[in-house]
């Protein structure tokens, strides 16, 4: 298998666009049923257009969006930010990494992939200098955690939610 990491380019608009709601429609499979009562098309609309923003940011220096290509197909990507910690944060201040969006499309999916992506990410983030990294995996992708802890992430936070009954 010929993989290969690369930093985007402009011509990579319309894949990134179409990649951020694959990643908003498999998350939202997993996710509860009672969590899908919106209006899912405005959404991916709303994704679309929070992706183009951030797109159009990507050579910003605090911003680093890359591409994995399989047979000169892309088939995944990684999102990594560089952000400034609330000054009130109990658990450490300062410039930190976040890892915000890491996907592989299902057909290549457990093929080392994501890992390339995440190493890519975590190279990056060292290059510039930064000693943390956050990321956010739902509880339900025991695939994402696995990975993330065999790479020396360990669990920090857990968030909770309730449905209220009428």
């Amino acid at each position: 298998m010929s993989v290969t990491v690369r930093e985007a380019c402009e011509k990579d608009e319309a894949i990134f666009l179409e990649l951020t709601s694959c990643l908003s429609q498999f998350n939202r499979h997993h996710h509860d049923d009672r969590s899908t009562y919106d209006n899912y098309t405005q959404v991916l609309e709303n994704i679309k257009n929070k992706a183009l923003k951030t797109f159009e940011s990507k050579d910003d220096e605090r911003i680093h969006l890359i591409f994995s290509e399989y047979n000169q197909d892309i088939v995944g990507y990684g999102l990594v930010r560089i952000y400034d910690e609330e000054l009130t944060a109990d658990n450490g201040t300062g410039e930190t990494g976040l890892i915000d969006e890491l996907f592989v499309i299902d057909s290549v999916r457990g093929q080392g992939i994501g890992r390339m992506l995440l190493n890519n990410c975590i190279d990056w983030l060292k290059k510039s200098g930064i000693r943390r990294i956050k990321l956010h995996a739902y509880s339900w992708n025991d695939a994402a955690q696995h990975m993330y802890e065999q790479n020396g992430f360990t669990a920090y936070a857990v968030a909770y939610e309730k449905w209220l009954e009428d």
